[in-house]
């Protein structure tokens, strides 16, 4: 990889990366908008699927692997989130119509950043931690979907995986601490409530 790539990558992430939307820019080019938690948005003259390539590229994965993992924990052919790390998980969402056939829908949230759906008069909007929020093309339960296999695929990762496992998937430091705490009667009823919904949208899906 590039040594600019490199370093661009490194501050995106630095920053807080939250996702990456695809847009139209005036000059006519089809680019990705990067938002973070703090910062304001970055244009990157380069499509989505491209810039995602590099970001597992920097992580030194291949992103034909990380679809087909996915495909493989979820059963869903297509439309499932990318673990590039366990911080970093991305779920899909259609963010535009797009004009030209190969221009491309999808944009991609980061799991971690996302605070919750709403289904308000003119769509559905995905609320962002920060308070941003993204419209989406999604119906509300699609949405919720998306957000359901990206729990399921955190949580498989998070099965397989020991503790060096777990940091070499990039686990955030603060993360790491917590995992070496002592377990609290509070992390069992977090657990307990989080694998609750889990189970809930697993039996939904059943249900299609």
């Amino acid at each position: 990889m590039e040594r600019k790539w490199r370093r661009d990558i490194k501050g995106w992430i630095d920053k807080g990366i939250y996702g990456l939307v695809p847009i139209y820019h005036k000059d006519g080019g089809n680019y990705t908008k990067l938002i973070f938690k703090s910062d304001p948005p970055i244009l990157v003259e380069k499509r989505v699927q491209r810039v995602i390539v590099r970001l597992a590229a920097f992580f030194q994965k291949d992103i034909r692997l990380i679809r087909q993992q996915a495909g493989e924990i979820t059963g869903q052919r297509s439309m499932n989130p990318l673990p590039i790390t366990l911080d970093i998980i991305l779920v899909p969402f259609k963010m535009r119509k797009p004009i030209g056939k190969d221009d491309g829908a999808v944009g991609y949230i980061l799991s971690s950043a996302i605070e919750r759906i709403v289904q308000a008069r003119d769509g559905v909007r995905l609320v962002l931690k920060n308070g941003q929020y993204c419209n989406i093309l999604d119906t509300y339960l699609t949405a919720k979907h998306h957000i359901g296999y990206a729990h399921q695929i955190y949580y498989h990762l998070l099965k397989e995986s020991g503790t060096e496992s777990l940091n070499s998937y990039g686990l955030c430091r603060e993360c790491g601490q917590v995992y070496h705490q002592p377990v609290t009667k509070g992390d069992f009823i977090a657990l307990s409530r989080n694998i609750g919904e889990l189970v809930s949208k697993l039996d939904e899906l059943g249900k299609k």
